[in-house]
């Protein structure tokens, strides 16, 4: 976008000088007016080769969870503090490190001055705000409570991010000995079976088995190498993209949620997603219908969300929410439990919290244990691939002292 520096007045009579971005200098002289400031030259500034690269690196960059957790708990702070919500805003944009949030969080304080909520602002950026984040702007404008919206969306982020966190450093290990161990095969492929493929070339004998497997792979590789990892390189594609469609993501989600060790850990996930996330949705007020559909786009798993599409249809047709639940056979006990308690005593958002802990408890304790799990298989593992390269290095060697005898 071009970059236009200008020279103005503002309603004091003071001369400004700055920069802005704008599409057009019409529409940059249309900003400085919104402003209250009165124009006395634009001028476009010349890109230079650092502005295009600076640009161009800009566009891979994305608005982190992290910075929508920095900038909500800065809002609410400055909102509770009687900070006017404009002043506020432009307050943190101004603070903002991240060049994306800051664009965006500059259209936003525009559309706000322009007298839009800050929730239809906000949902212009499906990108950087996500679509439970502006509903609970949206609650919180609606019943007057915007801080405490922000300060439980911050709750609920900052569960994910410990989630995520956890899960990286459980599975920290088991990444690095998978990498190192396909690093030394390789190399053990490349360079070390093609000296004892032609050493065993010179003996007319039969070869065992693990050794012709080696030495065909080592032939395929050193002939065909750019088939190899292009094939390689096309079937990681190939999976990414098609994960991202609506059936690949139904299929990969029915498959782990079926993995023996780790399926249990992934529903759990997903039910204390739901139970947290619907939890602060009808804390905040938002009618039990929408708050079921919001839920439904957040708890990252295709078939629990299209359980709750299915329950939020029957609760549209008069049924409770509990019989929904009931219905659907994919909620645990526990849950239909809680949530009918919480429904005949009118306790329904206390039933969730504690559900939702009880969950959060338990996969803190599966995280824990994950290790145990995943070392025998890990041995199991490594014990194959060592034992696949021994036997074809070694048993050659046997069947030629054999030969020799």
């Amino acid at each position: 976008m071009p970059t236009f520096k200008y020279r103005a007045r503002d309603r004091t009579g003071k001369a400004i000088d700055g920069r802005l971005e704008a599409p057009t200098l019409q529409l940059a002289g249309d900003q400085l007016y919104r402003l209250g400031y009165l124009p006395i030259s634009i001028e476009e500034m010349e890109e230079t080769a650092l502005f295009n690269f600076s640009d161009l690196m800009s566009r891979f960059k994305k608005v982190r969870l992290e910075d929508i957790v920095v900038f909500s708990q800065q809002l609410s702070t400055l909102y509770k503090a009687g900070l006017p919500l404009l002043t506020g805003l432009s307050n943190l944009k101004d603070q903002t490190e991240n060049k994306i949030l800051k664009n965006v969080l500059d259209k936003v304080c525009r559309d706000v001055e322009g007298g839009n909520p800050l929730f239809a602002s906000m949902a212009k950026h499906p990108d950087a705000f996500s679509l439970i984040y502006i509903n609970m702007i949206r609650a919180g404008e609606t019943s007057g409570r915007l801080g405490e919206s922000l300060d439980r969306f911050v709750t609920l982020a900052d569960r994910e991010l410990q989630t995520r966190q956890r899960l990286k450093e459980a599975t920290r290990y088991p990444k690095i000995v998978i990498f190192s161990v396909v690093i030394a095969f390789g190399i053990l492929l490349v360079f070390v079976f093609p000296r004892f493929a032609a050493t065993f070339a010179q003996f007319n004998m039969p070869l065992p088995l693990p050794t012709r497997m080696m030495i065909g792979m080592n032939k395929i590789f050193q002939t065909y190498w750019y088939m190899v990892l292009g094939a390689l390189l096309g079937i990681s594609i190939f999976v990414k993209r098609y994960l991202k469609t609506e059936n690949g993501r139904y299929i990969w989600d029915k498959v782990k949620i079926r993995i023996p060790v780790l399926g249990p850990f992934f529903l759990k996930i997903g039910l204390s997603r739901f139970t947290n996330t619907f939890g602060m949705l009808n804390r905040s007020g938002i009618p039990i219908l929408q708050a079921l559909e919001i839920t439904s786009t957040t708890v990252d798993n295709v078939l629990l969300s299209q359980s709750i599409e299915s329950v939020q249809q029957k609760v549209r047709e008069g049924s409770s929410l509990t019989e929904a639940l009931k219905e659907s056979k994919r909620f645990t006990p526990l849950v239909i439990q809680m949530i009918s308690v919480g429904e005949s005593s009118g306790t329904l958002d206390e039933m969730l919290t504690r559900v939702t802990d009880y969950y959060d408890v338990e996969v803190d304790n599966a995280l824990k244990k994950l290790p145990t799990y995943i070392e025998p298989i890990l041995t199991l593992f490594l014990g194959g691939v060592v034992l696949l390269l021994a036997l074809a290095v070694f048993l050659p060697w046997w069947n030629m002292a054999s030969l020799f005898k």
